[in-house]
């Protein structure tokens, strides 16, 4: 049997110069989320855990079907299980936000109106050609789930901010209307596109991820979508597997995920294919996975919220029949929902 470890940290061992693998930050986020492990994984295997998992939850999975490895957290080795490492510049390139934007702005899959921008006086430029748009947005080349995001109004410029932000090349974009959120995963091994899904991202504005909705097939998952927002997703599930080739050309051999919004324009709603890509696994993985145990069903949702959130909505556990699959002792908890 394979050992692994979670190593949910893969963004900062690709791009934080002072990442330590065991350090305070990288065992937070692992600590939070190691359980996606048991939701995912269906072989047998030895997890070397970094926290403990009481017995009644373990055994709650393991109801569920859910493939429960060996805990061993003092295992001597383990492989990498989130981030498939095989060529740490390749990965990094291909996991840059800049390599995105780059594509994207050559086959006009995105960043209409926005651009890479290395200073001050670019930004100010680029405002003044797209005067139309008054809200814009800045995102760093690395990072995930909104995190390091910046937003701004081009009446209120702060330039204090923006020059310690311009350290390094960033994204900037104007705000878009979004109407809903895809993720697009193609599951590859060794180079070989095995499998294509679609999942919708539930979103907060600042781009934080709060769960989830999928099918068990790309057929049903695009009729949920035209249903809910009257939207045909034909097009973007023909542009991704287009990205998802230029990647593998790059030299890309696991998996790929591409990001892509509906968003509203002029009482239109119109596809913006290709925000970013991850080389790697995702949350959206997750669903899909649980979605592929219910197949009976229309959809599945997979709902993240934190505890305060919890705790200010009377409503929540109103909402549907919901089973909880994070363990105790996590700030966010995750509920699986299936929609029949």
């Amino acid at each position: 049997m394979k050992t692994y470890k979670v190593d949910l940290d893969y963004e900062s061992f690709l791009f934080d110069p002072n990442y330590l693998e065991n350090s305070a930050p990288s065992q937070k986020i692992i600590r939070e989320f190691e359980y996606v492990f048991f939701l995912i994984n269906k072989e047998s295997s030895v997890l070397k855990n970094i926290r403990n998992y009481d017995k009644n939850y373990l055994n709650k999975l393991a109801k569920l079907e859910f493939v429960i490895p060996k805990l061993d957290p003092e295992a001597k080795s383990a492989e990498s299980w989130w981030g498939h490492r095989h060529n740490y510049a390749l990965e990094q390139d291909l996991n840059s936000k800049i390599t995105s934007a780059q594509l994207a702005k050559k086959f006009n899959w995105g960043l209409f109106h926005g651009a890479v921008i290395n200073n001050v006086d670019e930004l100010s430029t680029h405002l003044e050609k797209n005067s139309q748009y008054k809200n814009w947005i800045i995102k760093r080349p690395h990072g995930f789930s909104g995190i390091g995001h910046y937003t701004f109004s081009s009446d209120n410029i702060n330039k204090f901010i923006l020059n310690k932000i311009l350290t390094t090349p960033v994204l900037l974009e104007p705000q878009h209307q979004r109407v809903f959120d895809i993720g697009t995963t193609f599951i590859v091994k060794d180079g070989i596109i095995q499998r294509q899904f679609m999942v919708e991202n539930f979103n907060s504005p600042q781009g934080g991820f709060k769960g989830g909705a999928g099918a068990d097939t790309v057929d049903k998952f695009k009729k949920y979508i035209q249903d809910k927002y009257q939207y045909d997703l034909s097009d973007l599930e023909v542009i991704t597997k287009k990205i998802a080739d230029e990647y593998l050309q790059m030299g890309a051999i696991s998996n790929i995920q591409i990001d892509s919004f509906v968003y509203l324009e002029d009482n239109q709603m119109k596809l913006y294919p290709l925000v970013e890509v991850n080389y790697r696994k995702t949350m959206g993985l997750v669903i899909q996975t649980l979605a592929d145990k219910y197949p009976e069903a229309k959809r599945v949702e997979w709902i993240v919220k934190s505890q305060k959130e919890i705790a200010e909505d009377s409503d929540f556990y109103n909402r549907g029949e919901m089973t909880r699959l994070s363990p105790d002792g996590t700030h966010f908890q995750t509920y699986l929902k299936v929609i029949s």
